[in-house]
């Protein structure tokens, strides 16, 4: 575990345990991403930004000591290999807008969802969608050979968030 001060946008610090894959990076002043890989594919209930490097850096290695406990626990299969990297991600922003608080119609799709799941019509955009899905509330469904984004299927953040609304 690296005691290296995060001072410079873009300085990060990698935690391997199992097959997971656990990021603390310095996004700019007060903000922290943590990002959790599972081979290829991004667990985005663990994923989240935090206003210090100290609380970040708990939350990382918390993870990191979880996946460890969990990968000397749990034998790998082929069957588990190759479902590996079949999920489509969206990427999070170069300037940090998957960082920046819901906006009006982000958090109007998020109450609109029925039974978790956010559907693209009545004034909810495919751009919403990703934008979501980029802000970790959630994944993206695609369909047909263009990819075109049809829903969204929220995740523990996701009803989270919905329910902070209607408190």
């Amino acid at each position: 575990m690296s005691n290296a001060v995060l001072s410079v946008p873009g300085d990060a610090i990698t935690y391997r345990a199992g097959r997971a894959t656990i990021t603390l990076q310095y996004v700019r002043a007060g903000a922290y991403t943590v990002t959790v890989y599972q081979g290829t594919l991004r667990v985005e209930d663990n994923c989240g930004s935090y206003p210090t490097e100290g609380e970040a850096r708990l939350i990382a290695r918390g993870y990191a000591h979880m996946y460890k406990a969990e990968a000397d626990t749990t034998p790998v299969t082929l069957a588990d290999l190759a479902k590996q990297g079949t999920h489509r991600q969206v990427r999070p922003t170069m300037a940090g807008a998957h960082l920046a608080p819901l906006s009006g119609p982000q958090q109007r799709a998020l109450d609109s969802h029925t039974d978790g799941v956010v559907f693209v019509g009545d004034g909810i955009t495919a751009a919403t969608l990703r934008s979501l899905d980029r802000k970790g509330y959630g994944k993206v469904a695609f369909e047909g050979r263009r990819k075109r984004v049809v829903s969204l299927v929220l995740n523990g953040r996701g009803l989270a968030a919905v329910s902070k609304a209607v408190a």
